[in-house]
């Protein structure tokens, strides 16, 4: 019996073993199980973060490039606008290793990258084919590659991009049609010498020629004899012995040109003065006649102008951007347009005939305008109604004569291959915007005129009338038309002149605010008096909504802006190979 319980109490032992074994086993088994898991998770762990480190490094080559576009100096502007293709490896130090203040993205991480670029030769082609400069415009494809380590684990992304470098643009170079030498409010092509002369003998009434503001120029110059009261006032600076110089003329104190209040320029020949100078106490003769000293302190030589640099153009440079036409020429029914305009004084006397013009007539009509209890026994004019002002707007061209005197609004010119009459006043309105008004008037000569010595067209010329219409009373006094007042830019290829056989002729003044254009300059055919106050109409046009511009080209500059599309080409994970 003994012997037979120690066999079963042996067996007991080996189960109990063989149990303790299986167990052992199976937690191995599941430590194994889970050290594998957890050493997965670690990668797992470790490709994500250098993954995120790999797109940091993309976001911030993106984001370098970007602001840096349009530095010359950027390795990487350097060699997408001089280069067919290269490749560029990119700092990233600052994502890495992080500086003062700023914390690394990951510590113990690391990104590497490298940006490369492709030109696109076809698209550089099409361009070229459609006439366009190759260096205008350069399109491509640039490819970053980021690589993020950490722990070991290495992520590599690639982005692709498509990049378009287009030269910046300059300023737009192109000429101008405006008014004639808007900063000057005199210019000369060509005056006779003695425009500026004092006769003699003309004690009557001197002619004299007063300039404001502004600069004139003279290309060849003219000798400008100066008045006694000049030297004593005006002039008295500029002279060595005011007081005792004598002036020119009969009494040689009035006449001549003042332009003591304006910068003269010339070209060719200088514009001086003329008097006879003080030669001092032992000199004999006394005085003599000086003609060599230039007029004023601001008496200076220029560069000759040209026609483009005083915005001066040929009658077919008007007409092809003109937004208003009248030719009869081409179209024979705008002949309509054009008749004869006649105006008489009271009592059938001094009648005077504008021959085949396009009358431009911007007076209104007394009868217009409302009586109120002081003008029951005034005497209402045209001038008062202001309903028929002139309206030039754009360009407006005329080929034949034109009639122009009364009130004017817009902005615009009125450019006549012709001659131009003005009858009278010619003022400037608010137009119906209530913003100023401009008139720039431009005549010049036709394309049959040829004659050198006197042209025959290309003027501008001015013929009083009296109008026994004008007012209530059917009368119109002596001096109405006398002394016009001109507002606006003038110029004329052919010259200005004063037209009338009036005996009064000598008290015909005219009053200029703006400023005058000539080829041809010969004072004795131009009013009595004449006074030129520069203003600036340019600024006003240059605020219009019409277009003056021509020839208009674009200039480009020697810096690129580069610009990449927001859509992208591709953005993969690829092997780890930087």
């Amino acid at each position: 019996m003994t012997k037979l319980k120690n066999k079963k109490r042996g067996l007991a032992l080996f189960f109990t073993i063989c149990v303790i074994g299986l167990v052992s086993l199976i937690v191995y088994g599941m430590m194994h199980f889970m050290r594998g898991e957890v050493h997965l998770s670690e990668n797992y762990v470790d490709g994500t973060v250098a993954l995120l480190l790999a797109e940091s490094g993309v976001e911030e080559c993106l984001f370098s490039i970007k602001s840096q576009m349009t530095s010359k100096d950027n390795v990487i502007y350097k060699m997408i606008t001089t280069q067919d293709s290269g490749t560029i490896d990119v700092d990233l130090t600052r994502l890495a290793k992080g500086e003062d203040k700023v914390e690394p993205v990951m510590k113990g991480g690391d990104i590497k990258a490298t940006v490369t670029w492709e030109l696109n030769k076809r698209t550089s082609q099409e361009l070229a084919n459609q006439g366009i400069p190759r260096d205008l415009a350069r399109e491509g494809t640039i490819t970053i590659n980021s690589m993020g380590v950490y722990n070991n684990t290495k992520k590599q992304v690639e982005v692709k991009k498509t990049v378009k470098a287009v030269l910046l643009k300059g300023g737009i170079n192109s000429n101008s049609v405006g008014m004639i030498a808007p900063g000057h409010s005199l210019y000369l092509n060509e005056a006779t010498r003695d425009s500026f002369k004092i006769d003699t003998f003309d004690f009557w009434d001197p002619w004299e020629f007063i300039v404001k503001g502004g600069k004139t120029y003279m290309k060849d110059g003219v000798i400008v004899d100066l008045p006694k009261w000049l030297m004593l006032t005006a002039m008295k600076k500029e002279m060595e012995h005011p007081w005792l110089d004598m002036g020119m003329g009969w009494t040689g104190w009035t006449g001549g040109a003042n332009f003591t209040e304006t910068q003269l320029e010339y070209s060719n020949d200088p514009i001086t003065r003329e008097y006879y100078k003080w030669q001092g106490v032992f000199s004999y003769p006394w005085w003599e006649k000086c003609s060599s000293e230039l007029y004023h302190s601001e008496t200076k030589k220029v560069e000759e102008y040209s026609d483009k640099q005083v915005q001066a153009y040929p009658a077919s440079v008007y007409k092809k951007i003109a937004n208003r036409v009248i030719d009869p020429e081409d179209n024979p029914t705008m002949g309509k347009y054009f008749q004869d305009v006649t105006f008489v004084e009271a009592f059938e006397r001094n009648k005077v005939t504008y021959n085949k013009v396009l009358p431009l007539y911007g007076w209104g009509d007394w009868r217009n305008v409302s009586n109120k209890y002081n003008k029951y026994f005034g005497n209402p004019n045209k001038a008062h109604d202001t309903s028929h002002a002139v309206e030039i707007n754009g360009i407006t061209y005329v080929k034949g004569d034109v009639f122009l005197e009364g009130w004017v609004k817009g902005q615009g010119l009125l450019v006549v291959e012709g001659n131009v009459y003005v009858g009278g006043d010619v003022l400037t309105l608010p137009d119906d915007k209530g913003c100023e008004s401009c008139l720039g008037v431009i005549a010049l000569r036709t394309e049959t005129d040829k004659s050198d010595d006197e042209p025959r067209s290309g003027k501008i010329i001015y013929e009083p009338h009296h109008d026994s219409d004008w007012s209530r009373f059917g009368l119109t006094t002596p001096f109405r038309n006398l002394s016009p007042r001109l507002e606006g830019s003038f110029h004329a290829e052919g010259g200005m002149e004063f037209k009338t056989d009036s005996s009064m002729k000598k008290l015909c003044n005219m009053d200029i605010v703006g400023n005058l254009s000539v080829d041809r300059f010969d004072r004795r055919k131009m009013p009595n008096d004449v006074r030129i106050t520069y203003y600036d109409w340019q600024s006003i046009l240059e605020k219009s909504g019409y277009d003056y511009t021509i020839d208009k080209t674009i200039d480009y500059t020697n810096l690129y802006d580069l610009a990449m599309t927001k859509e992208i080409m591709s953005w993969r994970e690829v092997p780890a190979s930087l």
